[in-house]
C-alpha cells in the first residue's frame, strides 16, 4: 500500500448514509474520513478550504446536486478523485458523472466494505497516475523554462518572443518583479546527492513560486504575483534553506559544513529589457558571499569585490616575505594581517586564491619542494568563503612544514603511478594490480586515508594539471584535454566546469 494518507469527504442529504460510512474502518485502507456534507454546495465550501483527496457524492440532492458539484469540482481541483453514490435507479446520472470525471460508483443498496475498499484503491491509482503525469510534465516545462531563461539571459534579439515561450511553457513573467537567485554549492564528490535533495525541498513549494535550474548550483526562483511584498519573499526563501539543511542534517559534519546555500534578491525589475542586466548583476553576489558566509539572504544591489591594486599587494607581499620561513609566523600572518587585507580591500575571490597560489609555489621552492609549482592547489580554489580558504591554507602549510607522512605506502605509490600515467587512461583495477592489492581495498583506502574516491582523486589530478597548463602553456584546449588523459574535447570541457566553475576558455583567459 502506498504511504500516502488519503483523506475523504462525504456528501449525501441522508443521515442515515453518512452515519453508515461514518462506521467505515478508513484507516485499514490507509484513508482518514475528514469531513462530511448535506449537499453539494456544502462540499465545494469545504473543498475549497481543505482540498480532501476523494470525495464520495451522491447525486440527488438539494441545493447543488451531485453533477453540478462534479462539474465546478473538476474545474476548480482537477486532482480530487470523485466516487459516486447511486441507486439502481439513478444509473443514468451515474453514466453522466462518469464521463464529467468520476472515477467510479458505488452502489447504496450494495454498499459494503469490500466495495468501499476496491473504491479507494482504484482513486489511489488515479491519484498516483495524475501525480506522475504531472511530475513528468512539470519536469518537462522545467527543462524547456531552464532553455529558454538561457536564451533571454544570453541574446537580445527576439525577446519578447522568448517571454512568450516561457509563458506558454508555465513561466509568465509579469513585470515589475523580484528576482530571486537560489545558490547552492558542495563539494564535487557530494554535488549530486546534495542537488538530489535540493530538488526534493524546491519541489514541495512548488506551490509558492516556480523555480528554474540556470547553471550548476544556481536556480532561479520566481514567486509570480508583482504584488508579492519582499517581505515574505524573504521569509519563504530563509524557510526553504532551513528545510534543506534539515533534510542534510544526516550528513557527517564535515561535509554539512562545506555545504553553502544562501539567495539574493534583486530591487525591483520594471521592464522586459531590464531583466538580463539585472539578472547577470545578481551573480556578483558569489563574491559578496565570499566574505560575508553568515548571511543567508541578500538584498538589493550586490557590494561587489575588486581587482588587486598594485601598491596594495605590494605591501602584503612584503610582510609575508619577512615570515616564508616560520610556520608559527606564517600561520600567524594568515590568520591576522592577511585576513584583514582581504576583508578591508575585498579582493575578487579568484584573484585572491591565484595569489596563495603563487604564493604557495614560492613558499616550497624556497623549502626545496621543486615539483609542487606544477600543481594547483584545487582545495583552494574550491573553497566558497574566506573562512574555509584561510582553513585550507593553514592545513597545507602545516603539512609542508611538518614533513609528516600523510599517507600509507600503498596510497603513496598509488599517487606516484597516478601522477606519472595521468596522460594516459587510468583504471582502479590497473593501479590496484600494480600496487599489489585488490581493487575493492585500495578504493577503501582512498575514502579513508584520501578523504575522496579513487575516481574522484584522479579527476582532481587532471583537473589540477589542466589548469596548470591553461595557465602556463601556450597550448590549445585539446592539447590540454590530451596530456591529463581526457581525449574528448567535449567532456574534458564539462569536467573541467564542473570542478572549476568556468569553461577552459573562460580559465585560460581569465
Amino acid at each position: 500500500m502506498d504511504d500516502q494518507v488519503l483523506s475523504v469527504l462525504i456528501v449525501d442529504d441522508e443521515i442515515p448514509i453518512r452515519q453508515e460510512l461514518q462506521m467505515y474502518n478508513w484507516e485499514a485502507q490507509g484513508a482518514v474520513l475528514v469531513g462530511e456534507a448535506g449537499n453539494g454546495e456544502e462540499a465545494l465550501e469545504f473543498c475549497r478550504k481543505y482540498v480532501p483527496d476523494v470525495i464520495i457524492t451522491d447525486i440527488t440532492m438539494p441545493v447543488m446536486n451531485g453533477l453540478a458539484l462534479i462539474r465546478t469540482v473538476k474545474k476548480e481541483f482537477p486532482q480530487i478523485q470523485v466516487v459516486i453514490l447511486t441507486c439502481h435507479s439513478d444509473f443514468e446520472y451515474a453514466r453522466e458523472a462518469l464521463k464529467l470525471g468520476a472515477i467510479g460508483y458505488v452502489i447504496k443498496v450494495m454498499m459494503d466494505d469490500s466495495e468501499l475498499e476496491q473504491t479507494l484503491a482504484e482513486a489511489r491509482r488515479a491519484i498516483e497516475k495524475e501525480k506522475s503525469y504531472n511530475t513528468k510534465k512539470m519536469e518537462e516545462n522545467r527543462w524547456n523554462q531552464s532553455k529558454l531563461l538561457g536564451q533571454l539571459l544570453t541574446h537580445n534579439d527576439s525577446t519578447m518572443d522568448v517571454y512568450k515561450s516561457l509563458a506558454d511553457n508555465g513561466l509568465p513573467l509579469t513585470f515589475p518583479l523580484q528576482i530571486v537567485r537560489f545558490y547552492v554549492e558542495a563539494k564535487h564528490g557530494d554535488w549530486l546527492f546534495v542537488d538530489r535533495e535540493v530538488r526534493q525541498v524546491l519541489g514541495s513549494y512548488d506551490h509558492d513560486f516556480a523555480w528554474v535550474p540556470v547553471d550548476i548550483g544556481e536556480h532561479f526562483v520566481h514567486f509570480g504575483h508583482p504584488s508579492k511584498d519582499r517581505l515574505s519573499i524573504i521569509t519563504t526563501i530563509e524557510a526553504v534553506i532551513s528545510d534543506i539543511h534539515h533534510k542534510l542534517a544526516n550528513i557527517h559534519l564535515h561535509k554539512r559544513e562545506c555545504i553553502h546555500i544562501y539567495a539574493s534578491i534583486s530591487d525591483d525589475v520594471d521592464k522586459p529589457e531590464q531583466f538580463q542586466p539585472a539578472f547577470q548583476e545578481m551573480s556578483l553576489w558569489k563574491n559578496d558571499y565570499f566574505y560575508d558566509s553568515s548571511t543567508r539572504v541578500f538584498l538589493g544591489k550586490p557590494e561587489g569585490a575588486h581587482v588587486i591594486e598594485p601598491k596594495a599587494l605590494a605591501t602584503i607581499e612584503e610582510k609575508m616575505k619577512k615570515v616564508i620561513w616560520d610556520q608559527a609566523g606564517i600561520s600567524a600572518f594568515i590568520e591576522g594581517d592577511f585576513t584583514n587585507w582581504a576583508r578591508e580591500h575585498r579582493i575578487l575571490p579568484n584573484e585572491l586564491k591565484k595569489m596563495i597560489h603563487k604564493w604557495n609555489i614560492l613558499w616550497n621552492k624556497e623549502r626545496g619542494d621543486l615539483d609542487h609549482d606544477e600543481i594547483l592547489s584545487q582545495h583552494i580554489y574550491q573553497t566558497v568563503t574566506l573562512h574555509e580558504m584561510m582553513t585550507a591554507l593553514l592545513h597545507d602549510i602545516h603539512i609542508n612544514f611538518s614533513g609528516e607522512e600523510r599517507y600509507r605506502p600503498e596510497i603513496r605509490l598509488a599517487g606516484k603511478i597516478i601522477r606519472e600515467k595521468i596522460s594516459q587512461p587510468l583504471s582502479l583495477s590497473s593501479v590496484a594490480e600494480e600496487v599489489g592489492l585488490s581493487s575493492s581495498y585500495l578504493s577503501r583506502l582512498f575514502s579513508e586515508e584520501v578523504g575522496e574516491s579513487f575516481n574522484d582523486y584522479v579527476t582532481r589530478l587532471r583537473m589540477e594539471k589542466a589548469a596548470y597548463l591553461l595557465k602556463n602553456m601556450n597550448l590549445k584546449i585539446y592539447e590540454v584535454a590530451e596530456q591529463v588523459g581526457i581525449p574528448s574535447y567535449r567532456y574534458f570541457s564539462i569536467v573541467f566546469r564542473n570542478w572549476m566553475g568556468v569553461t577552459p576558455l573562460e580559465f585560460k583567459k581569465g
